[in-house]
């Protein structure tokens, strides 16, 4: 009797063992579930406060970093400054682009002049199509126009610098200042009202 007494005591030990282990793994997997959906949760909220930071508005501050956290303007007067740094590095990209068009496009010592062969010249009898015209008008531009290691490379180079401070204000119009946008145009005008009579399709000799 106390044999059997003691095996039964023992199950039901180990089956109050069971159900108590089986509870709190229940309760664990619920509370993982729950903190799982408290972070999707938090996840979506977070993603929507970044969608609405991120939408593309104008505004107006005068502490709006420009290139980097150290250029940021401590108030009007380095803000007014800042303005007006944009204001003639427009004014220096319109410049440059007026020094190419003078340099290079209206330079006549860069160029081998040629005599335009007309479509009733004996050297092509007969009537020309459209290809054969396009043909003889590449030629003529591309050997009017030869290579010339010094002048390709000053030619590049001056197109880098055009390129970068061109995108410099485009990073400036980026960060979506009023003060800053306004700049950038204010700078593209003065430019173009200075230099903008130098346009690549103007041949100033």
């Amino acid at each position: 009797m106390d044999h059997s007494d003691m095996n039964m005591g023992t199950s039901a030990t180990m089956s109050g063992m069971t159900m108590t282990a089986t509870s709190t793994g229940s309760m664990a997997s619920s509370t993982r579930g729950m903190d799982m959906d408290m972070d999707m949760g938090h996840s979506s909220s977070s993603i929507m406060m970044t969608s609405a930071e991120m939408a593309m508005v104008f505004f107006q501050s005068v502490t709006t970093p420009l290139y980097s956290t150290t250029w940021t303007p401590a108030g009007e007067g380095s803000y007014a400054g800042t303005c007006i740094f944009l204001i003639v590095l427009a004014l220096v990209h319109r410049i440059l682009i007026a020094a190419r068009s003078i340099v290079f496009d209206s330079n006549p010592a860069l160029h081998r002049h040629r005599k335009d062969v007309s479509s009733d010249s004996d050297d092509y009898p007969g009537g020309r199509s459209e290809l054969d015209s396009m043909g003889r008008q590449f030629r003529t531009q591309w050997n009017s126009h030869p290579f010339r290691v010094a002048n390709e490379t000053a030619r590049a180079l001056l197109e880098v610098v055009i390129g970068g401070v061109g995108y410099l204000l485009m990073l400036a119009v980026m960060t979506m200042n009023m003060g800053y946008f306004l700049s950038v145009l204010g700078g593209i005008f003065l430019g173009t009202f200075v230099a903008g009579r130098f346009g690549a399709g103007d041949n100033h000799h």
